[in-house]
């Protein structure tokens, strides 16, 4: 039986000219999990075997000129790449994903290929499904088909990864750009939410534009750039597509598996991981990280949590990029809890162009509709008439919290959905809640605010040297409020400091104080403690200095 908690990590390794680099060991490999180094406990080179590959042909961003040689150069892949064993399956955005299944038949491939037309620029509906999804007027249009184009990739990556095998999807596409969304399309997956699907599956993204030329600045090839790099595939332009698919496929058939044991196997969450090489003449890809499995306690909530609501929708949950949203837990009893909301404008990447978020409207709900809290919110330190934070009773379980970013004139400019879970304390094991961090500007401030058991939390997690932190972490047990340690970390997990706790923190609450002017910029984290029953429970949080 494999262990728990195992992780496993494909790496593709090239040299500078693209060449698969072979023979590599342990000590040729560094990788880190949520920033922090692990000790790798196996490097397995690859062998082939058989690939599971869905082939997604994106009509709506190939340009009709392209068509004949899209249909020639992956029938020839077909026909002269596929293996004995190999099964895939070619689909069209607005195919049935439901439906699709892969096959070893190649007839059934080479008429799905045949059927493929390229229609970038042509907004003409062709059915009646089509012409109600899309509409017709182009922004509309051009809106909806990135959205289905995620939407089949998401889709199709979780189909791919529901066996353990080598997959793949194969998507030849000149890229798209994220439209403002519809407001009847509110729920669909924005890019990161693809990202995501294929790194819980395992399921990296091939790319292919087949146009000859390139430009840098084009917004849809950054956004595929970003797509297949986060995914751990590649990004093929120009014309030959054929060996570039066939390329592309090939990968799979070598590099290695990196094997560690993490510390977070069975927290149900996603962990960034980053893999680096010891030779400087080598580069290795892979998938940007990991969810790991929930554990058996979790499967058990989750499967009574369907069982209590069998006919709940489902929840699409989404995070907008215009916005810093704090949401956190401040206070827990065997009840409930007191939980708190605030938010900042996201500065975004410096000289781009894109809306402003000045206020947000805020409702607070359980799964079963109960109206925990509706207002309006202005930013942390905003001075704005609405107040900087929302703070309302919650009952243990989920509570469902529902954002509508507005600009300076009152309009609508996104959304963003998370939902919070409120633990119940429990006899064996402390609860030790999402830290509060505070910033302040001067020794006054930090006297005042220090004092202020209702001082708004700092929703980002990148600071000045110039600022110092105040840091309060609630912790739980059934008999009452637990003490917590802290310590700050280094990048590489080294500890370069323990914390002191402040005086006269609130009931329940362990207060820190963090000065940030002697540390050098660079990234850190907070490791913080809880002594339980059965052993400690840790927490880590990452944040970022500037100079």
């Amino acid at each position: 039986m494999a262990d728990p908690g195992s992780v496993r990590i494909a790496a593709t390794v090239t040299d500078r000219a693209g060449r698969p680099v072979t023979g590599l060991t342990l000590k040729d490999f560094e990788i880190k999990e949520d920033g922090v180094v692990q000790k790798l406990d196996a490097v397995e080179p690859r062998q082939p075997e058989a690939r599971r590959l869905a082939i997604l042909l994106d009509e709506f961003h190939v340009s009709p000129a392209d068509t004949a040689a899209v249909r020639e150069a992956l029938t020839r892949f077909v026909d002269e790449r596929l293996r004995a064993g190999d099964s895939a399956v070619v689909v069209k955005p607005l195919d049935s994903l439901p439906a699709i299944k892969l096959t070893t038949d190649r007839d059934v491939l080479r008429r799905a290929i045949a059927a493929f037309e390229g229609r970038k620029g042509v907004y003409q509906p062709r059915t009646p499904l089509e012409a109600e999804t899309l509409g017709s007027a182009p922004s509309l249009v051009e809106a909806g088909r990135a959205q289905v184009v995620l939407s089949a990739l998401r889709a199709l990556a979780a189909q791919l990864g529901t066996e353990r095998s080598r997959s793949a999807i194969l998507f030849v596409t000149e890229g798209f750009t994220s439209q403002p969304r519809r407001s009847t399309a509110r729920g669909l997956p924005d890019a990161g939410m693809v990202e995501r699907f294929a790194n819980r599956y395992d399921v990296p993204i091939y790319a292919f534009d087949p146009r000859d030329t390139r430009d840098d600045n084009d917004a849809g090839g950054v956004t595929l750039a970003k797509l297949v790099s986060e995914t751990g595939g590649t990004l093929s332009r120009g014309s030959d597509l054929t060996l570039n698919v066939a390329r592309a496929a090939s990968e799979l058939d070598g590099g290695y598996t990196l094997v560690y044991t993490s510390a977070n196997a069975n927290d149900g969450r996603y962990h960034p991981v980053e893999v680096t090489m010891a030779r400087g003449e080598a580069d290795a890809r892979t998938r940007a990280g990991f969810v790991s499995a929930p554990s058996a306690e979790m499967r058990r909530l989750m499967r009574a949590a369907s069982l209590d609501t069998p006919s709940a929708p489902p929840r699409m949950l989404k995070r907008s990029s215009l916005v810093q949203v704090w949401s956190g837990v401040t206070n827990l009893s065997t009840s409930g809890a007191t939980v708190a909301v605030t938010w900042q404008p996201d500065p975004g990447t410096p000289g781009t162009i894109r809306p402003r978020a000045a206020r947000v409207a805020v409702t607070a709900k359980t799964p079963d509709g109960k109206l925990l809290y509706e207002g309006m919110l202005s930013p942390t330190l905003g001075g704005g008439a609405d107040g900087d934070r929302a703070e309302f009773g919650a009952p243990i379980g989920r509570v469902q919290l529902d954002m509508t970013v507005l600009d300076m004139t009152g309009l609508k400019i996104d959304t963003d959905v998370r939902d919070i879970e409120i633990p119940a304390v429990k006899p064996d094991a402390p609860i030790l809640l999402p830290p509060v961090l505070i910033s302040t500007q001067s020794a006054r401030e930090f006297r005042d605010t220090a004092a202020n058991a209702n001082a708004s939390p700092a929703p980002v997690r990148e600071f000045r040297r110039t600022e110092r932190l105040i840091i309060r972490v609630p912790a739980y047990t059934t008999t009452g409020p637990a003490p917590v340690t802290a310590k700050l970390l280094n990048r590489v997990g080294q500890t370069v400091k323990e914390l002191d706790v402040m005086p006269d923190g609130a009931p329940g609450v362990t207060q820190f104080d963090l000065n940030l002017a002697p540390l050098a910029p660079g990234d850190y984290y907070l490791q913080f403690n809880v002594q339980g029953p059965t052993g400690p429970v840790s927490q880590r949080v990452a944040f970022k200095i500037t100079g």
